[in-house]
């Protein structure tokens, strides 16, 4: 009796753990990260991102090297806390937090202050790399100001939240955005000049100056600080970003009104880190910009902010503002003027000269965070990384490819323009245009390398036009670059192109083209017709729905992007054949290539 007993209070306690959701509770922390430990007055949730709630902070540094303990469970700091953000507070329930210290403190070994904000980076399925290596980036390019953070995890309220991102708060401060401060209802003509702290915003708010951009869009601007302004106040900023958008729109890009509005070289630099990083909704929304007091100042872009949506597009061989998944507003316009150009230029100089360090940056980074990394997939297994090793592969690659094509672009020759490739997909029955290829120059061994990343795999092969003789080409993959062996034809026609083909199956092809002409253009063709070049079909996909889902049938590999209507992506991947979504109700807009339409999931 006693063992059915026993049997029966097992089974009852198993099924508790299963069932409740205070189980992740007796989720310890890594122990390998200081842990940063909040309770709430009479133990109240945190459920708005407008009202603080009463709590009190300490922090156990574990013995990591470089922190220290701070307060006690039974000597606690007083704090304020709330939530944070939009997407990330309202989408996920490990949840980001704003901190509101009762008196500057040295948190985790920041700069003393009273405000900080807790970044859960729910969303970040790149090893929690995608704002740590934007930030870098920002520091390494010479912005004014980036705001620094520390990795830690998260007990609230005796609940282990998971690994979280201290960071500092962005704020019109001596150590942060260093502009004079502006009082709220400031009416004096002098005064109102600056500073400003202003938010290009992808969210209505109440208290906005709204424009229409030059392309037609509506373009926000939320002002951080001044929180509430006068009517002088709001007649200013208003003309000052009507008057910058205007001169953007000039016909006349040999004009440099534009520039007595906004500071060329901060904005150059703010460009080239959301480039790197492939931010495609930089100039979306979280793209700040500040002003100094005073009528000759100018906007200067900066503080970097958010970059949840870095590298989340298939073409990596592209700028941020080229078919972008959001509105960019703006910097499309920009780059047309030749002066900017050369700021980009001049900046990226400075910037490429430390990227060979960032590997090891990163690697570091993630030597912090491995354990407490696969503790937070613990308790969040809906989302995070599973896979870090696997996640950090395919940042670095992401990484690598896009400062490789930037490169090129600002100090390469011309880059090639397009190439075709045959899937393995066995309803492929041609060759389908692929993504353009990641391409770099080495000036001192006039060598091209030339890295071909689809992601299905090639069986025939390919076709380089180019009317040139070259001097050698090499074919390998996953990062090497090995000789051509029998195992491939390589053949030459009588206008001296180059044909390639290959029956194996591959991945991630690099190939290394030395050259003895000046250009080069890469096209691709099948084996069964012949040497033509194959112009680039429209993918042709086929959109359903049903209760809950979404389904895209494709005849050949075709990469496929599904947006929700406030511009979260949803979905990019390949599709072959025929692939279901569980979505939930609402309106969603699928792209493929240039294809695009709006679907209703029921």
């Amino acid at each position: 009796m006693k063992d059915l007993f026993r049997v029966l209070f097992c089974f009852v306690i198993a099924a508790i753990v299963t069932i409740s959701p205070d189980y992740a509770r007796a989720i310890e922390p890594s122990g390998t990260l200081p842990v940063i430990y909040i309770n709430t007055a009479g133990g109240v949730g945190v459920t708005s991102t407008e009202e603080y709630v009463a709590a009190t902070l300490y922090v156990d540094a574990n013995g990591v090297e470089g922190f220290e303990d701070l307060g006690s469970a039974d000597a606690p700091l007083d704090l304020q806390i709330k939530g944070r953000g939009n997407y990330t507070w309202s989408s996920f329930d490990k949840k980001p937090y704003r901190l509101k210290l009762a008196s500057k403190t040295a948190l985790l070994g920041m700069k003393k202050n009273k405000h900080f904000a807790l970044l859960a980076h729910a969303d970040d399925d790149l090893a929690f790399l995608r704002n740590t290596v934007g930030f870098e980036v920002s520091r390494r390019v010479g912005l004014e100001y980036t705001p620094a953070q520390q990795p830690c995890e998260l007990v609230l309220n005796g609940d282990y939240c998971g690994l979280y991102m201290l960071t500092e708060h962005i704020r019109v401060e001596a150590e942060r955005v260093n502009v004079t401060p502006q009082e709220d209802n400031e009416t004096l003509a002098e005064n109102i000049t600056g500073g400003w702290l202003v938010e290009i915003d992808n969210y209505d708010e109440t208290e906005q100056i709204k424009i229409t951009d030059g392309n037609g869009e509506t373009m926000r601007f939320t002002h951080k600080s001044p929180e509430i302004l006068s009517a002088e106040q709001t007649t200013y900023l208003r003309n000052l970003v009507q008057g910058a958008n205007d001169a953007i729109f000039a016909d006349d890009k040999t004009s440099t009104r534009w520039q007595d509005y906004i500071d060329i070289d901060e904005l150059a630099k703010f460009y080239i880190v959301q480039e790197v990083v492939d931010n495609c909704e930089s100039f979306h929304g979280s793209c700040y910009w500040h002003k100094e007091r005073g009528a000759n100042t100018k906007m200067k872009f900066g503080p970097v902010w958010d970059f949840g949506n870095s590298f989340r597009r298939s073409n990596l061989s592209a700028f941020v503002y080229t078919n972008p998944p959001f509105h960019q507003h703006w910097i499309g316009e920009i780059a047309k003027f030749p002066a900017f150009q050369e700021a980009v230029k001049k900046h990226w100089a400075t910037f490429i000269a430390t990227s060979a360090s960032l590997d090891e940056f990163i690697d570091d980074f993630l030597s912090q965070i491995w354990e407490a990394a696969a503790t937070d997939y613990q308790r969040w297994t809906a989302y995070g990384n599973s896979d870090m090793n696997g996640s950090r592969n395919t940042y670095l690659n992401k990484l690598h490819r896009k400062i490789a094509w930037l490169d090129y672009q600002w100090r390469g020759e011309e880059a090639p323009q397009a190439y075709y490739m045959c899937g393995a997909c066995s309803e492929l029955g041609s060759w389908q245009p692929s993504q353009a290829p990641m391409f770099s120059y080495d000036a001192a061994t006039e060598t091209y390398k030339l890295h071909l990343n689809y992601v299905d795999k090639m069986t025939k092969g390919f076709k380089i036009l180019g009317q040139q003789s070259w001097g050698g080409i090499e074919y390998g993959s996953n990062g090497s670059y090995l000789t051509l062996d029998s195992d491939y034809e390589l053949g030459v026609t009588t206008n001296g192109d180059i044909v390639f083909e290959t029956t194996q199956e591959l991945r991630d092809i690099n190939v290394t083209l030395r050259k003895s002409g000046d250009k080069m253009i890469i096209r691709f063709c099948s084996k069964e017709s012949g040497l033509e070049e194959i112009g680039a079909p429209k993918p042709q996909i086929e959109v359903t729905t049903s209760a809950g889902a979404l389904h895209i049938a494709a005849p050949s590999i075709t990469w496929v992007e599904v947006y929700a209507i406030d511009g979260r992506c949803c979905h990019a991947g390949n599709v072959c054949g025929t692939e279901s979504l569980k979505l939930t109700g609402g309106v969603y807009i699928v792209r493929a290539g240039e294809y695009s339409t709006k679907v209703m999931v029921p």
